[in-house]
């Protein structure tokens, strides 16, 4: 919002300001972006009772884009569809993406929070600066408010991170504040060492998932601090494969494992074509697939075709 008041960029922008074929069109005409590295594909349809998702299409555009909740990678200029549960949403981050977000401690106060958690996204490096003021009044006016900035310097074997105050009043932020850095999709570093300003700080890290987290306590947010990174071959490479999607529909799906097995060996022949997937699917009804789990396969083979 500073970006908007300053520049004039709105936080939100449809998707058909940048890729304008898309501003009649029914499927990704409710995309947007949010900010200056998000990428959101609304889902306006119900869940499908059977799989208990809702089977959603969207555009990737271009360049390399990441699942925010799962990283996986999305090679960008293409059609995807995907199958989205309850607890999950298409929600995307461009290559070298920073998003800061409150601790968990922090979630209900409307101050500035004293911990931050910052997501990095490998691929590019990045720059992003923080905005902050008291949140009640004008006093940013006269001066009263921070700008941190966030650098990431993106190698594949080498990456860093600097966080320091760029402009305004550090007073107004906590004199200390703890800081929790996401590397998403990358590997745990071999070496790893953290500094504030020139001097060596104490930090705890780990590998969580698909991502390298690195957990500093108490730093002066008067200070720089460094977190530089280095390790081999450092992504992890999760592409976006829909054979992932239909699996977890499959184990989800009440039917026997033996059926599970022959509806997933018409589904993943490349040579078979789509036309007699098709009716190997409507034969299973006399091996016991119910109807309406026969339309639900219809529908993903259908889908399966356009990716």
């Amino acid at each position: 919002m500073y970006r908007y008041h300053k520049e004039g960029i709105p936080l939100i922008r449809p998707f058909y300001y940048e890729n304008p074929f898309a501003y009649d069109d029914p499927v990704y005409k409710n995309q947007y972006f949010f900010g200056s590295s998000m990428l959101i594909s609304p889902i306006v349809k119900k869940s499908d009772p059977l799989i208990d998702r809702t089977i959603q299409k969207f555009y990737i555009p271009e360049g390399i884009w990441y699942d925010f909740k799962t990283g996986k990678k999305f090679i960008g200029n293409k059609k995807y569809v995907s199958f989205y549960n309850i607890e999950d949403y298409p929600v995307f981050v461009k290559a070298g993406g920073i998003i800061p977000l409150s601790g968990i401690n922090d979630l209900m106060s409307y101050e500035n929070p004293q911990e931050l958690e910052i997501h990095v996204f490998p691929g590019s490096s990045n720059s992003y600066n923080l905005y902050e003021d008291d949140g009640l009044t004008k006093n940013y006016l006269n001066g009263e408010y921070t700008i941190t900035n966030i650098d990431y310097n993106y190698l594949s074997n080498n990456y860093t991170l600097i966080i320091h105050t760029l402009e305004g009043k550090p007073d107004l932020q906590f004199k200390k504040r703890n800081y929790k850095i996401h590397f998403r999709n990358t590997k745990m570093a071999s070496n790893v060492k953290v500094y504030s300003n020139d001097r060596e700080i104490p930090f705890t890290s780990y590998p969580m998932d698909t991502e390298f987290i690195v957990e500093i306590k108490d730093v002066d947010t008067k200070t720089q601090l460094t977190i530089n990174c280095q390790g081999a071959d450092i992504e992890i490479d999760a592409l976006m494969l829909i054979n992932d999607d239909i699996d977890s529909i499959l184990s989800d799906l009440k039917v026997p494992t033996k059926l599970k097995d022959t509806i997933a060996s018409i589904l993943y022949n490349k040579e078979t074509p789509t036309s007699k997937k098709r009716i190997g699917i409507k034969k299973l009804q006399k091996k016991g697939l119910d109807k309406r789990s026969v339309k639900v396969f219809l529908r993903l083979i259908e889908y399966m075709s356009e990716v």
